[in-house]
């Protein structure tokens, strides 16, 4: 099938690029096996085997966000010349996903970030890059402007606009996906043949290098810190110590609440990537070097920072500053891919 020659592709390009990287330890013989780890966030998996769920939503602040609260990774970069940031929520599972909208157009970026974990695109259409994209290698989205109301519902309310009405759910979405053609589990063998890792053939491999941090490794202290994609859009968090988690504040300083529950979105990990943009044909999207790149590491309330490249044990290799291999924390993180655009910038 094409989705696994693009995954095969994926890990080639990882193999290639992350020579020298360490990953985890594994499992001398005779040794039990080791649990298997979900590869969005490398806590004990609950859905082994599944393909993950990857739903684009409309990041507007006037938007009833639903799932952000649930999601296990969240991913955001401007991907357009407009001020609003594109927004990804990714889940373990088509079956796990919660109440999750204003569906969105999907992006090729998300996808090409995710491309290893063989997500279900779910999305309200797509650009001309997205729709390639899909299109140059048989991937099948649940899509709004197809599927309609057999996989999505209406939330509109009178003078709301369009675009932030369509939501969509793990019933939803199981129920369509046989009609669709989609196969919700992952291909077997993705991840190669049972080894001395214990994980079963159809593990999907991690998106990050996760595992025991090294206490010793002190970072600065990064209370807060504000991620500014354009003029008028930035998201910010601030270190919550009795939680230990990052809560998530829009552009006004206001919490970012998931409608699904009343709470503030709140994360175990903070990535914030440096990559190359550059200003496609239709000169209005951008598109990003995914090959490697600066950036800053956040947890614990503290940061570091980083290098990012494409992995061997895992999609994205993280290294310090000299040069040697990172462990990120096990748990929901967010994801931000930034450039060098106009105003765009990171202040701690």
């Amino acid at each position: 099938m094409k989705l696994k020659r693009l995954w095969a592709l994926a890990l080639s390009l990882a193999l290639l690029a992350g020579c020298g990287a360490s990953g985890p330890a594994t499992a001398e013989a005779g040794d039990a096996p080791l649990t298997a780890r979900a590869p969005l966030t490398g806590q004990t998996a609950l859905w082994p085997g599944q393909r993950p769920v990857a739903v684009t939503v409309e990041n507007d602040p006037a938007a009833r966000l639903r799932g952000i609260g649930d999601a296990s990774l969240v991913l955001e970069a401007l991907t357009g010349s407009g001020d609003t940031p594109s927004l990804c929520l990714v889940f373990p599972s088509a079956a796990a996903t919660p109440r999750v909208g204003p569906v969105a157009p999907g992006q090729d970026l998300f996808f090409q970030l995710l491309a290893a974990q063989q997500p279900i695109p779910v999305q309200r259409g797509a650009g001309v890059y997205g729709g390639n994209l899909l299109d140059q290698y048989g991937i099948r989205a649940v899509d709004a402007l197809e599927a309609g109301v057999l996989a999505f519902e209406y939330e509109g309310v009178w003078g709301q606009s369009d675009a932030l009405s369509w939501y969509t759910d793990g019933a939803l979405l199981s129920g369509v996906l046989s009609t669709l053609g989609i196969d919700p589990q992952a291909e077997a063998g993705a991840a190669g043949e049972d080894d001395a890792s214990g994980l079963s053939a159809a593990a999907l491999p991690p998106l990050l290098p996760v595992g025991d941090r090294d206490s010793a490794e002190e970072g600065e202290a990064a209370p807060g810190v504000e991620i500014r994609f354009s003029s008028t859009a930035s998201t910010g968090f601030t270190y919550d110590s009795a939680g230990g988690v990052y809560r998530m504040t829009g552009a006004d300083g206001a919490p970012r609440v998931d409608a699904n529950t009343g709470q503030q979105a709140a994360f175990d990990n903070l990535l914030l990537l440096y990559s190359a943009p550059t200003l496609r044909d239709d000169g209005r999207t951008w598109g990003y070097d995914l090959t490697m790149g600066g950036g800053y590491y956040l947890t614990g309330g503290e940061a570091w920072s980083i290098l990012w490249t494409q992995g061997a044990d895992s999609t994205l290799g993280i290294f310090n500053a000299g040069g040697q291999a990172v462990t990120i924390q096990p748990g929901r993180s967010y994801i931000a891919v930034l450039g060098s655009l106009p105003e765009q910038e990171i202040t701690f």
